[in-house]
């Protein structure tokens, strides 16, 4: 198990900081205290739940996901700092735990792989626009099959690219087969980094109407390849897209906005790139891993000083 490995490392090597992902972690404050090591906790949730453990054993289809939410909330609130992805999910955690832990919660923005800065535009004439990620329903997937139906009414030869896997991809296929557009959509599933970043290079625009995000890394990725972007003004987004500046950001679940958006990249290529260079600009200062690298040892720096 977790536990009797992590007391087996500690006996072996003496270890200054133990740092915690997700609710694997549960056990890491007690055992790291015992030995004298400092502990943080780094969340990739949005937020910190409330357990409802009691409820949740009078209910016992729910009791595993409110054990899951106990475990989490326990790895956070043991921690000598609780590390987050974004400005949104701060606030969110802070509001979960009850502002106890206010000072000691820290964003630190992850950074992108460097081959993103280094892919080469060659979009001149494209009508094509992708999504990467999980195809799940947070991604806003099924607003966007329904405007692509109302931009190919105007722009007939445009095609959406969708690269990633999820158990809502058989759902899209028979929704764009629905609105009369699965010929225009293409599934590619699983790709590799590489080859993500080789295939949007000839991309006209990509397209992200999610619902919600802690951070954003596939936006984050678009920008930092200079690809001209649309995306939703939800989450962490608006801390890193700023609108008509790096970006153009709209509504959630507002087809009509999201309908415009799209057009106006496809339309005026010139103006959608010279927002995406910015964009590749704003994202090459904030989100490159030695950026990532200080700030983390800032914050170790910190918590050894507390030991």
């Amino acid at each position: 198990s977790f536990a009797r490995a992590l007391k087996r490392l500690l006996k072996w090597e003496r270890f200054d900081i133990v740092h915690g992902n997700a609710e694997e972690a549960f056990f890491a404050s007690d055992i790291v205290r015992n030995f004298k090591a400092g502990y943080l906790f780094t969340s990739h949730a949005n937020m910190i739940p409330e357990t409802g453990m009691i409820r949740g054993m009078l209910r016992p289809l729910n009791f595993l996901k409110n054990l899951n939410n106990y475990l989490l909330r326990s790895s956070a609130y043991n921690a000598s700092r609780i590390i987050t992805l974004s400005e949104f999910s701060r606030k969110l955690i802070l509001k979960g735990l009850r502002k106890k832990k206010g000072k000691r919660v820290m964003v630190v923005s992850p950074g992108i792989d460097p081959g993103w800065f280094e892919v080469q535009r060659q979009a001149e004439g494209s009508r094509d626009l992708v999504l990467w990620g999980r195809m799940e329903e947070q991604k806003g997937i099924p607003e966007l099959l329904r405007t692509l139906k109302e931009v190919a009414g105007r722009i007939p030869e445009v095609r959406l690219h969708l690269i990633g896997e999820g158990n809502m991809t058989e759902s899209y296929r028979k929704q764009a087969e629905h609105l009369g557009v699965l010929d225009r959509v293409i599934f590619h599933g699983w790709m590799d980094v590489s080859a993500i970043q080789k295939f949007i290079a000839k991309c006209a625009v990509g397209v992200f109407p999610s619902r919600i995000e802690s951070f954003g890394l596939s936006m984050a990725e678009a920008m930092g390849a200079g690809l001209p972007i649309v995306a939703t003004r939800v989450g962490a987004l608006p801390e890193f897209i700023e609108d008509r500046v790096t970006g153009t950001l709209v509504p959630p679940g507002n087809i009509p906005a999201l309908y415009r958006a799209i057009l106006e990249k496809l339309e005026n290529p010139e103006r959608a790139q010279a927002l995406a260079d910015a964009g590749r600009e704003t994202v090459r200062q904030r989100f490159s891993w030695d950026q990532s690298a200080r700030e983390m040892t800032k914050i170790y720096q910190a918590v050894l000083e507390e030991l």
